[in-house]
């Protein structure tokens, strides 16, 4: 499966609470509005340590290859403009509260928290936090894993970014009038866009 395959597959499935209740159009705008918030933002829930494992977790759920990966579409900072803005004070604590389980594993399995960790043993722990399932006497509303969470929020703010939309999902607009006889081939993602 290719990352355009992915972002479709994963922008479907939606994590949040505050995000599942949006329609597929306002859920894109949504995050095309927070894309544009953070061009003058500093981290304000994330501290240096959780932003950069943040970071580091989400160059290993998309990681950069021939197009950009995840950090360089900003989605560090767009999850702390979630967890600052959108995210319910019991969202938000789960979500740290799983950054700190994260480091908690890498310190018992490996003596490091997870940045100190190598490549390979931050892998072991992805897997083993992917592995994790709602168990079957788990509420329908209950919120999901750490990790299952941090994948949606990752491939949502990759795919709504500007790396992403234009790079990988090659998103084109499309003219704001009927214009008969007019070839689309030269309408592309404009500056206002993103």
């Amino acid at each position: 499966m290719n990352r355009r395959e992915l972002c479709r597959a994963l922008g479907a499935a939606v994590a949040s609470p505050a995000l599942s209740r949006l329609p597929a159009d306002q859920l894109w705008a949504a995050g095309r509005r927070a894309h544009r918030a953070l061009r003058a933002r500093a981290f304000a829930v994330l501290d240096q340590h959780q932003a950069e494992t943040v970071a580091a977790l989400v160059d290993l759920i998309i990681p950069e290859t021939d197009t950009p990966g995840a950090r360089a579409a900003g989605v560090p900072q767009f999850i702390d403009l979630l967890l600052g803005e959108w995210a319910s004070d019991e969202e938000r604590a789960q979500f740290l509260a799983g950054l700190t389980d994260v480091d908690t594993r890498a310190r018992t399995a490996h003596g490091t928290d997870f940045l100190g960790a190598t490549e390979a043993q931050r892998v072991e722990i992805l897997k083993a936090l992917e592995a994790e399932r709602p168990g079957p006497d788990t509420k329908p509303n209950a919120p999901p894993p750490f990790f299952h969470m941090l994948k949606f929020v990752t491939v949502y703010g990759y795919c709504t970014s500007q790396v992403g939309a234009t790079t990988v999902l090659r998103y084109e607009t499309i003219p704001s009038s009927y214009e008969p006889c007019t070839s689309l081939d030269h309408w592309r993602a404009a500056p206002g866009d993103f």
